[in-house]
């Protein structure tokens, strides 16, 4: 009953967020005006619908986690729409500046990593857990935000891994499958041509459940395992600013990896069905040497 209302609701409430959020429209960097300019002036509110929906689906799901897993992803939610509102009201595809975000980032990080210490992996002392949760919370959600840049990509790069989690650890089957669910509603509307972007409020607020999902496990290396190109795809834009800053080059045309495919000529849709089988490969891997599916 709680994913087909997850997924009902998306249906629903989407279309009306298109046709209501006329100030909240994507801007194109000048770097990818040749890719990615047609895109200009498309809804950058799909952050709503998801938390609504996911929201709406732990209620009726009671399921305790889920609902937990809601308020705890919260603090990102907000930051993410934050900066699509700066956004907007700029009319920019710059929204906080890069430290200021970080440093939101870094306190939502301490916020969830706190709040998430009964639920999560315990086989470490305190000394050893809030540093390494935080510093891994924000580096999923710098990771999967980098990723969603490309119609689907976001969406597709991670339904694998949710699918892996709900069936290998009960606790999280709930929360992971209303999520899913959402997202498959999601899609609808975000694959080519995307008439909505889930925008950072959603990247933000997704990332944070991926990193949980990791913590709450205890299988943080299975869960990096299964969502490895979100990972890669952050390692390129790293590589790429530390070659420029420290030797004045750059590694790629331009990063993230998803925009260097495209300047090389290949096809959006071919980008995302990698993206798409990747994921489904490297979380076999995982259920295969990680988890313990059942």
């Amino acid at each position: 009953m709680a994913y087909l209302a997850a997924s009902a609701l998306c249906l629903i409430i989407t279309p009306w967020i298109i046709r209501s959020s006329t100030g909240f429209t994507s801007q194109v960097k000048d770097e990818l005006v040749t890719t990615q300019g047609a895109k200009k002036g498309t809804c950058t509110l799909g952050s709503i619908p998801i938390f609504i929906s996911f929201t709406a689906a732990a209620f009726i799901s009671q399921d305790a986690l889920a609902l937990r897993m809601t308020g705890l992803c919260l603090p990102f939610f907000l930051i993410g729409l934050a900066d699509d509102s700066l956004k907007a009201k700029r009319r920019s595809a710059d929204g906080f500046k890069s430290l200021t975000k970080l440093i939101l980032q870094l306190v939502a990080s301490i916020f969830t990593a706190f709040l998430a210490r009964d639920y999560a992996w315990s086989a470490v002392g305190p000394f050893i857990y809030y540093p390494m949760a935080v510093l891994f919370i924000a580096a999923t959600v710098n990771a999967y935000n980098i990723t969603d840049g490309l119609d689907g990509l976001a969406v597709k790069s991670c339904l694998p891994m949710l699918i892996l989690v709900a069936a290998a650890v009960p606790g999280l089957r709930s929360a992971n499958l209303v999520l899913a669910s959402v997202l498959v509603a999601f899609l609808a509307y975000n694959s080519k041509p995307a008439g909505i972007f889930m925008g950072d409020g959603g990247s933000h607020f997704i990332g944070a459940f991926i990193a949980l999902n990791a913590l709450v496990s205890g299988e943080v290396l299975g869960v990096i395992i299964a969502v490895l190109p979100i990972y890669l795809e952050m390692l390129s834009s790293l590589i790429q600013i530390i070659s420029f800053r420290l030797f004045g080059r750059r590694v790629f045309k331009i990063a993230p990896f998803h925009h260097e495919l495209e300047l090389r000529g290949m096809a959006e849709a071919k980008i995302v069905d990698l993206f798409f089988v990747t994921s489904a490969l490297t979380s076999l891997l995982a259920a295969l040497f990680c988890f313990k599916v059942v």
